[in-house]
Protein backbone atom coordinates (compact mmCIF):
# COMPACT_ATOMS: atom_id res chain seq x y z
CA UNK A 1 0.00 0.00 0.00
CA UNK A 2 1.47 3.31 -0.98
CA UNK A 3 1.81 6.29 1.30
CA UNK A 4 -0.97 8.09 -0.54
CA UNK A 5 -3.34 5.23 0.15
CA UNK A 6 -2.50 5.28 3.85
CA UNK A 7 -3.11 9.01 4.01
CA UNK A 8 -6.52 8.67 2.35
CA UNK A 9 -7.46 5.89 4.76
CA UNK A 10 -6.59 8.02 7.81
CA UNK A 11 -8.62 10.91 6.47
CA UNK A 12 -11.70 8.67 6.17
CA UNK A 13 -11.49 7.61 9.90
CA UNK A 14 -12.88 9.74 12.80
CA UNK A 15 -10.35 11.22 15.21
CA UNK A 16 -9.72 9.46 18.54
CA UNK A 17 -11.73 10.87 21.51
CA UNK A 18 -9.85 12.95 24.05
CA UNK A 19 -11.10 12.14 27.59
CA UNK A 20 -11.18 14.80 30.34
CA UNK A 21 -10.77 17.69 28.08
CA UNK A 22 -14.44 18.91 28.23
CA UNK A 23 -15.19 21.11 31.36
CA UNK A 24 -18.46 21.02 33.39
CA UNK A 25 -20.76 23.88 32.39
CA UNK A 26 -20.58 26.84 34.76
CA UNK A 27 -24.35 27.07 35.06
CA UNK A 28 -24.48 23.54 36.54
CA UNK A 29 -21.77 24.40 39.06
CA UNK A 30 -23.66 27.55 40.00
CA UNK A 31 -26.90 25.61 40.70
CA UNK A 32 -25.05 23.05 42.79
CA UNK A 33 -23.53 25.84 44.84
CA UNK A 34 -26.93 27.55 45.36
CA UNK A 35 -28.56 24.29 46.51
CA UNK A 36 -25.78 23.61 48.98
CA UNK A 37 -26.00 27.11 50.46
CA UNK A 38 -29.82 26.90 50.72
CA UNK A 39 -29.71 23.47 52.42
CA UNK A 40 -27.13 24.50 55.00
CA UNK A 41 -28.96 27.79 55.70
CA UNK A 42 -32.35 26.10 56.12
CA UNK A 43 -30.91 23.53 58.53
CA UNK A 44 -29.24 26.25 60.60
CA UNK A 45 -32.47 28.31 60.65
CA UNK A 46 -34.51 25.38 62.02
CA UNK A 47 -32.14 24.57 64.90
CA UNK A 48 -33.99 24.89 68.22
CA UNK A 49 -37.45 25.17 66.65
CA UNK A 50 -40.22 22.55 67.20
CA UNK A 51 -40.44 19.96 64.47
CA UNK A 52 -43.86 20.55 62.95
CA UNK A 53 -43.31 18.71 59.70
CA UNK A 54 -44.73 15.43 61.06
CA UNK A 55 -47.89 16.97 62.56
CA UNK A 56 -50.58 16.47 59.97
CA UNK A 57 -53.31 18.05 62.12
CA UNK A 58 -54.84 21.31 60.98
CA UNK A 59 -54.57 24.37 63.29
CA UNK A 60 -58.33 24.13 63.96
CA UNK A 61 -58.01 20.51 65.10
CA UNK A 62 -55.03 21.31 67.34
CA UNK A 63 -56.95 24.21 68.95
CA UNK A 64 -59.99 21.98 69.50
CA UNK A 65 -57.91 19.27 71.16
CA UNK A 66 -56.25 21.83 73.43
CA UNK A 67 -59.68 23.23 74.39
CA UNK A 68 -60.98 19.75 75.18
CA UNK A 69 -57.95 19.12 77.38
CA UNK A 70 -58.55 22.38 79.26
CA UNK A 71 -62.23 21.52 79.76
CA UNK A 72 -61.33 18.08 81.13
CA UNK A 73 -58.87 19.67 83.56
CA UNK A 74 -61.51 22.18 84.69
CA UNK A 75 -64.12 19.45 85.25
CA UNK A 76 -61.58 17.43 87.24
CA UNK A 77 -60.74 20.44 89.40
CA UNK A 78 -64.44 21.15 90.09
CA UNK A 79 -65.01 17.51 91.00
CA UNK A 80 -62.12 17.60 93.46
CA UNK A 81 -63.49 20.84 95.00
CA UNK A 82 -66.94 19.25 95.38
CA UNK A 83 -65.45 16.18 97.05
CA UNK A 84 -63.47 18.41 99.42
CA UNK A 85 -66.61 20.38 100.31
CA UNK A 86 -68.49 17.14 100.94
CA UNK A 87 -65.69 15.93 103.22
CA UNK A 88 -65.82 19.21 105.12
CA UNK A 89 -69.58 18.84 105.60
CA UNK A 90 -69.06 15.30 106.90
CA UNK A 91 -66.52 16.57 109.43
CA UNK A 92 -68.98 19.22 110.60
CA UNK A 93 -71.67 16.58 111.02
CA UNK A 94 -69.38 14.40 113.13
CA UNK A 95 -68.38 17.35 115.31
CA UNK A 96 -72.01 18.35 115.83
CA UNK A 97 -72.99 14.81 116.77
CA UNK A 98 -70.10 14.52 119.24
CA UNK A 99 -71.03 17.85 120.81
CA UNK A 100 -74.61 16.70 121.29
CA UNK A 101 -73.48 13.46 122.92
CA UNK A 102 -70.98 15.15 125.24
CA UNK A 103 -73.55 17.67 126.48
CA UNK A 104 -76.12 14.98 127.05
CA UNK A 105 -78.36 16.37 124.35
CA UNK A 106 -80.30 13.52 122.77
CA UNK A 107 -81.61 15.66 119.95
CA UNK A 108 -78.83 14.79 117.47
CA UNK A 109 -80.95 15.90 114.55
CA UNK A 110 -81.00 19.48 115.86
CA UNK A 111 -77.22 19.50 116.22
CA UNK A 112 -76.60 18.22 112.71
CA UNK A 113 -79.06 20.75 111.32
CA UNK A 114 -77.06 23.56 112.92
CA UNK A 115 -74.01 22.22 111.10
CA UNK A 116 -75.84 22.53 107.80
CA UNK A 117 -75.92 18.84 106.87
CA UNK A 118 -79.69 18.33 106.89
CA UNK A 119 -82.40 20.40 105.27
CA UNK A 120 -81.12 23.65 103.77
CA UNK A 121 -77.37 24.05 103.38
CA UNK A 122 -76.34 27.42 104.78
CA UNK A 123 -72.91 27.41 103.14
CA UNK A 124 -74.33 26.76 99.68
CA UNK A 125 -77.03 29.40 100.14
CA UNK A 126 -74.42 31.94 101.23
CA UNK A 127 -72.26 31.15 98.19
CA UNK A 128 -75.22 31.60 95.85
CA UNK A 129 -76.81 34.76 97.32
CA UNK A 130 -74.35 36.53 99.63
CA UNK A 131 -70.73 35.84 98.69
CA UNK A 132 -70.73 38.20 95.69
CA UNK A 133 -71.04 41.19 98.06
CA UNK A 134 -69.73 39.98 101.43
CA UNK A 135 -67.13 37.64 99.88
CA UNK A 136 -66.56 33.97 100.69
CA UNK A 137 -64.16 35.00 103.47
CA UNK A 138 -66.82 37.18 105.12
CA UNK A 139 -64.54 40.22 104.82
CA UNK A 140 -66.84 42.19 102.51
CA UNK A 141 -65.58 44.89 100.13
CA UNK A 142 -64.12 48.01 101.80
CA UNK A 143 -66.22 51.08 101.14
CA UNK A 144 -69.01 49.10 99.48
CA UNK A 145 -70.19 46.06 101.45
CA UNK A 146 -69.60 45.57 105.19
CA UNK A 147 -67.79 42.52 106.59
CA UNK A 148 -69.67 39.74 108.35
CA UNK A 149 -66.62 38.37 110.14
CA UNK A 150 -66.55 39.83 113.64
CA UNK A 151 -69.68 41.89 112.97
CA UNK A 152 -71.69 42.73 116.10
CA UNK A 153 -74.81 42.87 113.93
CA UNK A 154 -74.38 39.30 112.69
CA UNK A 155 -73.37 37.79 116.04
CA UNK A 156 -75.83 39.80 118.18
CA UNK A 157 -77.26 38.10 121.25
CA UNK A 158 -80.75 38.78 119.94
CA UNK A 159 -81.10 36.59 116.80
CA UNK A 160 -84.00 38.77 115.63
CA UNK A 161 -81.57 41.58 114.83
CA UNK A 162 -79.64 39.88 111.96
CA UNK A 163 -82.86 38.06 111.04
CA UNK A 164 -84.65 41.37 110.46
CA UNK A 165 -81.83 42.61 108.21
CA UNK A 166 -81.77 39.47 106.07
CA UNK A 167 -85.53 38.86 106.08
CA UNK A 168 -86.76 42.43 105.45
CA UNK A 169 -83.71 44.30 104.13
CA UNK A 170 -81.76 47.34 105.33
CA UNK A 171 -81.24 50.83 103.91
CA UNK A 172 -79.21 53.82 105.01
CA UNK A 173 -76.01 54.17 107.00
CA UNK A 174 -74.68 51.42 109.26
CA UNK A 175 -71.40 51.25 111.16
CA UNK A 176 -69.54 47.93 111.06
CA UNK A 177 -66.08 47.32 112.54
CA UNK A 178 -65.42 51.06 112.83
CA UNK A 179 -66.33 51.86 109.21
CA UNK A 180 -69.53 53.44 107.92
CA UNK A 181 -71.41 51.98 104.97
CA UNK A 182 -74.35 53.50 103.15
CA UNK A 183 -76.18 51.19 100.81
CA UNK A 184 -79.16 48.93 100.39
CA UNK A 185 -79.45 45.36 101.65
CA UNK A 186 -82.21 43.61 99.64
CA UNK A 187 -84.86 41.58 101.50
CA UNK A 188 -84.70 37.81 101.10
CA UNK A 189 -88.17 36.95 102.44
CA UNK A 190 -89.46 36.60 98.87
CA UNK A 191 -86.38 34.78 97.61
CA UNK A 192 -85.51 32.28 100.35
CA UNK A 193 -87.76 30.08 102.45
CA UNK A 194 -87.85 30.29 106.25
CA UNK A 195 -85.68 27.17 106.45
CA UNK A 196 -83.11 28.65 104.04
CA UNK A 197 -82.97 31.98 105.91
CA UNK A 198 -82.43 30.13 109.19
CA UNK A 199 -79.66 28.02 107.61
CA UNK A 200 -77.73 30.89 106.02
CA UNK A 201 -77.94 33.01 109.19
CA UNK A 202 -76.76 30.06 111.30
CA UNK A 203 -73.86 29.58 108.90
CA UNK A 204 -72.84 33.26 109.10
CA UNK A 205 -73.09 33.25 112.92
CA UNK A 206 -70.78 30.22 113.13
CA UNK A 207 -68.14 31.15 110.51
CA UNK A 208 -65.09 33.47 110.27
CA UNK A 209 -64.55 33.53 114.05
CA UNK A 210 -68.19 34.31 114.87
CA UNK A 211 -69.52 32.32 117.81
CA UNK A 212 -73.24 32.99 118.16
CA UNK A 213 -76.23 30.76 118.68
CA UNK A 214 -78.01 29.07 115.79
CA UNK A 215 -81.31 30.43 114.50
CA UNK A 216 -84.21 28.00 114.38
CA UNK A 217 -86.82 27.95 111.64
CA UNK A 218 -89.53 28.72 114.21
CA UNK A 219 -87.83 32.05 114.98
CA UNK A 220 -87.95 32.99 111.29
CA UNK A 221 -91.60 32.01 111.01
CA UNK A 222 -92.52 34.03 114.11
CA UNK A 223 -90.67 37.06 112.74
CA UNK A 224 -92.50 36.67 109.41
CA UNK A 225 -95.85 36.72 111.23
CA UNK A 226 -94.92 39.95 113.04
CA UNK A 227 -93.01 41.86 110.35
CA UNK A 228 -93.68 40.03 107.08
CA UNK A 229 -95.51 42.95 105.47
CA UNK A 230 -93.06 45.72 106.28
CA UNK A 231 -90.32 47.15 104.10
CA UNK A 232 -86.61 47.65 104.73
CA UNK A 233 -85.32 48.65 108.15
CA UNK A 234 -83.06 51.54 109.07
CA UNK A 235 -80.49 51.36 111.86
CA UNK A 236 -82.59 53.67 114.05
CA UNK A 237 -85.64 51.42 113.60
CA UNK A 238 -83.61 48.35 114.48
CA UNK A 239 -82.34 50.01 117.66
CA UNK A 240 -85.87 50.96 118.67
CA UNK A 241 -87.33 47.49 117.99
CA UNK A 242 -84.62 44.96 118.92
CA UNK A 243 -81.84 44.52 121.42
CA UNK A 244 -78.84 46.00 119.62
CA UNK A 245 -75.21 45.45 120.62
Amino acid sequence: MTSNDKRKQQQRENPEPSEGSVQTPKIVLLWIFILLVWGVGYYAWQIGKPMLGGDSRSPVEVTRQHSEGAEIAEVTEKTEDAEAAQSAESVKSVKATAAAENSGNTDVAAATESAGTSGANGEQIFAAHCAACHQATGQGIPGAFPPLAGSKWVAADDPNLPLAIVHDGLSGEIEVAGATYNGVMPPFKGTLSSEEIAAVLTYARHEWGNNANSIDVSVVEKHNESFGNRGSWTVDELKQTFQTP
